[in-house]
């Protein structure tokens, strides 16, 4: 009942004109609105924007790390473990604060890259009014923030394949290359479609990496929501600044579905794509 209803409600109110003091159906009118809304074009495709590069650069890594932690050989393994998830259970205020000082026109990350020579970006778009970096900051922090979380994941896949597979294979003159592409991939799968599949409801729900760096929903410094050029506007932040600035529930419910119809074609076509052949 408290998934179900919250759901059905929303489609409710996306079917309305709703405000705390009255209801007025209109139809399918919000659902045309979005087709010629701007902003909602703009958050679409800076969430499937970060979806895809935080998804490739996140997995990647997560799952590079998680074979060498995985290997027999390596020590303190799980100390390992404990320092990449460190940054999935700090809070994201804090984290903000942190990144929000790194990433500043006069912050550490400009003053390395003075300390070699070259010149200072402009990352979260305050001093130039350019959204050419915020959404590569965003991916950033996103992936350092969540790819401990799928390490573990893939780890725990990693060690629940017996060694004696492994152990096959090297005595058959598999190289590490042959073992990983053609062995280890392959038995991950489920694991890795769950990976896939949170990544991506993660990234098109993204919301506290660009509140917290933007400084608000409406881009503190910048004037602009989402910051300049509303280059960190995602679908989940349009849905907030909609509903809770502007009072117009019904409109932010019809972004909400659309966010729901996004996250159902996606999630339909990552099962296809690892499970295709089972069902073939």
């Amino acid at each position: 009942m408290f998934g179900v209803f919250p759901i059905l409600f929303s489609f409710y109110l996306a079917l309305t004109r709703w405000t705390p003091y009255q209801s007025v159906f209109i139809g399918a009118g919000n659902f045309v609105n979005l087709l010629q809304d701007n902003l909602v074009h703009t958050a679409l495709f800076n969430s499937l924007w970060l979806m895809v590069v935080i998804g490739v650069v996140q997995i990647s890594l997560a799952l590079v790390i998680a074979v060498a932690l995985n290997a027999r050989k390596l020590r303190g393994r799980e100390a390992f473990r404990g320092i990449f998830f460190l940054p999935y259970i700090t809070s994201p205020v804090v984290l903000g604060l942190v990144w929000g000082v790194i990433f500043a026109y006069t912050g550490l990350l400009n003053y390395l890259l003075g300390s070699i020579g070259i010149e200072p970006v402009d990352w979260l778009g305050y001093a130039s009014g350019s959204a050419t970096w915020i959404k590569p900051a965003i991916a950033l922090v996103t992936v350092w923030q969540f790819f401990g979380w799928n390490v573990l994941l893939f780890a725990a896949g990693l060690q629940a394949i017996p060694s004696e597979i492994f152990e096959a294979a090297r005595i058959d003159g598999a190289t590490d290359w042959d073992v990983l592409v053609r062995i280890t991939l392959p038995l991950l799968r489920r694991v890795s479609f769950f990976v896939v599949s949170i990544t991506i409801i993660g990234s098109i729900q993204l919301f506290d990496a660009p509140l917290m760096l933007l400084g608000g929903v409406a881009g503190a410094g910048s004037g602009t929501l989402g910051g300049a050029e509303s280059g960190g506007l995602t679908l989940a932040m349009l849905v907030y600044e909609t509903a809770f600035s502007y009072g117009q529930f019904g409109y932010a419910a019809a972004i909400s579905v659309l966010m729901f119809g996004v996250l159902v074609v996606l999630t339909v076509a990552n099962r296809r794509l690892f499970f295709r052949n089972l069902e073939d």
